[in-house]
């Protein structure tokens, strides 16, 4: 997906619930959300200049519209169902979760080392990666085309 976003349907006891796995490492999203929190000033903020220029050690993955029962596991159990698959690459196990209660849904980050601890890194050359999140009853197998994650001529994941 261009915009480093991706769409999975979770099943929900006999419900489908559509969850949007947001790469909240990818430029473009860093770009929105720096316009939706600092407005007009994005462009002249030194706060949005460094986030919007931090060179990332970790992949991080938003996971939003899950039911909460998904997150309610210690973070360790969490853990535990999470990796990034690379085909002719060491699984990417993920480093920490934090999950966001609203309600009855929930949001969960998932933090990926990038080229450190042992973990690879993902260049465009690897064609696809696969998002594994097993919670319980909750699973998301997700794969991203690299090439569609190509912004201003450099993989954005």
């Amino acid at each position: 997906s261009k915009n480093g976003m991706g769409i999975a349907d979770v099943p929900e006891a006999s419900a489908v619930v559509t969850s949007v796995l947001r790469w909240h490492s990818a430029l473009p999203v860093k770009q929105a959300v720096a316009r939706a929190r600092f407005g007009d000033a994005a462009e002249s903020s030194p706060e949005a200049a460094k986030t919007l220029n931090r060179q990332e050690d970790r992949y991080v993955l938003g996971v939003t519209n899950l039911p909460a029962s998904a997150v309610r596991g210690a973070k360790e159990e969490m853990k535990s169902g999470v990796l990034i698959r690379i085909k002719g690459k060491p699984d990417i196990p993920v480093e920490n979760v934090q999950a966001d209660r609203q309600g009855p849904g929930a949001t969960l980050y998932l933090f990926f080392p990038k080229g450190r601890n042992g973990a690879p890194v993902i260049e465009e050359s690897d064609g696809e990666v696969e998002v594994q999140i097993h919670l319980g009853d909750v699973k998301i197998e997700k794969k991203f085309k690299l090439k569609e994650m190509v912004f201003d001529g450099k993989l954005e994941i």
